[in-house]
C-alpha cells in the first residue's frame, strides 16, 4: 500500500480555481464518502489556499492508477473537467507526501510562512474523517498514525522556531494579518478611518484583533448572525451592525475587509457601483480574503474602488518573511527530523512483514515434517498399537514438537537479524527471493 497526497494550492492555481474546489465543512462528510467508494478512505483538507486529498491506496491499483482516480474524483466533484484541472494538480507518493504534509502543518508551505491557523486546519480536517458519523473512520493505521506525527511536527515547529519573530508573536502571522497589514500600507495612518469587517468567523476575529491592536479609528463588524457580529465588535471595542444594512455600511466606510467565504458573491459591480456614486470623490479599499470570493472580481472596474483578492496579498506576504531565513531553516530542519522518524516506522513495517512471514512459513514447514515422522512411526508400529506403545508415542511427539520448535528459533535468528539492523530494499528482497515469497500471503507491510 502507498501514502499518497493529490492537491492545488496558491502556487500551483489561481484563487479561481481554487474557489471551485473548496470543500466546506457541509459538504465534507458527503466528500469523504465519495472518496471513500470511489477511491480509498482518506482525509480532505480544504483551506483558502489549499484542497489537498490524502489517502493510503489498496494493492489492487498501482501508484499511477491511484493518481490518476483521485484526479478524476477531483474533477468530478468539483466539476472542473479533467484536462482544465491537471495543470495545477501536484502530487506526492511515500516520503515525500509524509513531508509535504508535516511542511503544511508546520506552516512552511503557507502563503505566510509560519501562519499558524493551519495547524488546527489539519487537525480539524483529521477529526472529520475520522469520526464523519457514529461507528465510521475514513483514518486508519498508518494514515492515523501519520496525521498523530504531523499534528506533533507541527507542535513543535510552532513552540520552538518561532517563525514570526520578524513581525512580533508568530501566531498574528496570518492572511488576516496580511489583509491589515495591507491597508496600512496602502492609506498609512487609519486612525481617522473607519473600516467595515465583514465576518465574524475565525478569519474574521484574526483580522478584527490585527486592526484593534493597530489604532484603527472606527471599527464596524457585520455578521449573517448578528449576535455573533455584536460579540466580536464588543470583544474589539468597535459597533455592529445587521448584515440587512450591509449596503449602508459599505457607503461610510474607507476600508472594507471580507472574511466570510459565501457560496455567492456578496457584493457585485452594480451595487457597488451605486454606493460609490453615493461618496463623491472618497476611494474605496476592499479587501477579500475569502475562498470562494465574496466580492465579485469586476468590482475592481468600479471607479474609486481598489479591490485586492487573496492572491493579491501574496506579495506582502512575502515581503513580510523578509529576514525570517535563518528560523524557516531552524524549522525545516525540525521537519525533516519529524518525517524521518514516520519514515523509519513506515519503512520497517516492511521488514515486520517479512519477518512474521518467513517465519510463518519455518513453522509450517516444521508442523509438516513432524507430522510426516509421527504417522511414519505409527505405520511402523502397526494399526492397532497397545497402551504403552500409544502412550510412548505421545510422548515422543512432545519432545519431536519442543527440539524441531527450538532448531527452528535458532536457524531463524540470523536471517530475522538480518532484516531488523536495517530496513534495505536490498535485503528484503534477498530474503524474498530465498524463501519463494510471492506478496500473494496475507501479509503485506505498508503495501
Amino acid at each position: 500500500m502507498s501514502l499518497l497526497v493529490l492537491g492545488v494550492n496558491h502556487r500551483t492555481a489561481p484563487v479561481e480555481v481554487r474557489e471551485k474546489l473548496t470543500v466546506d465543512s457541509a459538504r465534507l462528510p458527503s466528500a469523504l464518502d465519495a472518496l471513500a467508494v470511489q477511491v480509498a478512505p482518506g482525509v480532505i483538507l480544504s483551506t483558502c489556499n489549499r484542497l489537498e486529498i490524502y489517502a493510503r491506496t489498496d494493492d489492487s491499483l498501482d501508484d499511477s492508477q491511484s493518481v490518476s482516480k483521485l484526479r478524476e474524483f477531483a474533477s468530478a466533484y468539483s466539476g472542473v473537467p479533467g484536462e482544465e484541472l491537471a495543470p495545477y494538480l501536484y502530487h506526492h507518493l511515500e516520503g515525500d507526501c509524509v513531508r509535504h504534509l508535516f511542511r503544511v502543518a508546520s506552516g512552511l508551505d503557507s502563503m505566510v510562512v509560519g501562519e499558524w491557523e493551519i495547524l488546527g486546519q489539519v487537525r480539524s480536517a483529521f477529526i472529520a474523517a475520522s469520526n464523519p458519523e457514529p461507528g465510521v473512520s475514513y483514518v486508519k493505521g498508518p494514515l492515523s498514525r501519520l496525521f498523530h506525527y504531523a499534528l506533533r511536527a507541527g507542535r513543535r515547529v510552532h513552540n520552538a522556531s518561532h517563525l514570526g519573530s520578524g513581525v512580533g508573536d508568530y501566531r498574528r502571522r496570518s492572511v488576516s494579518h496580511v489583509g491589515v497589514r495591507l491597508a496600512h500600507r496602502l492609506l498609512g495612518d487609519l486612525s481617522q478611518k473607519q473600516v467595515l469587517l465583514i465576518g465574524a468567523g475565525n478569519a474574521g476575529q484574526l483580522a478584527g484583533r490585527a486592526l484593534a491592536t493597530t489604532g484603527t479609528g472606527s471599527l464596524v463588524v457585520t455578521n449573517r448572525t448578528y449576535s455573533r457580529a455584536e460579540t466580536l465588535a464588543a470583544e474589539l471595542g468597535g459597533s455592529a451592525v445587521p448584515f440587512e444594512l450591509l449596503a449602508q455600511a459599505l457607503g461610510q466606510s474607507d476600508v472594507v475587509i471580507s472574511t466570510t467565504s459565501s457560496e455567492d458573491y456578496l457584493l457585485g459591480p452594480a451595487q457597488v457601483r451605486e454606493i460609490m456614486a453615493a461618496r463623491s470623490d472618497r476611494p474605496l479599499l476592499m479587501i477579500d480574503i475569502a475562498v470562494p470570493r465574496d466580492i465579485d472580481p469586476e468590482v475592481a472596474l468600479v471607479e474609486g474602488v481598489s479591490l485586492y483578492d487573496i492572491d493579491g496579498l501574496s506579495r506582502t506576504s512575502d515581503a513580510g518573511s523578509v529576514g525570517m531565513e535563518p528560523e524557516i531553516a531552524f524549522a525545516e530542519e525540525l521537519v525533516g527530523q519529524e518525517a524521518e522518524g514516520f519514515i523509519e516506522w513506515w519503512e520497517s513495517l516492511d521488514t515486520i512483514s517479512a519477518v512474521a512471514t518467513i517465519r510463518e512459513y519455518a513453522e509450517e514447514v516444521r508442523r509438516a515434517e513432524v507430522e510426516k515422522t509421527l504417522a511414519r512411526l505409527r505405520h511402523h508400529l502397526g494399526s492397532d498399537p497397545d497402551a504403552d506403545e500409544d502412550a510412548g508415542l505421545e510422548d515422543l511427539a512432545a519432545h519431536l514438537d519442543a527440539m524441531t520448535g527450538a532448531l527452528v528459533k535458532k536457524l531463524m535468528h540470523h536471517p530475522t537479524m538480518y532484516l531488523k539492523e536495517s530496513n534495505d530494499p536490498a535485503r528484503q528482497r534477498v530474503i524474498k527471493e530465498m524463501f519463494k515469497m510471492d506478496g500473494t500471503g496475507g501479509r503485506h507491510g505498508r503495501r
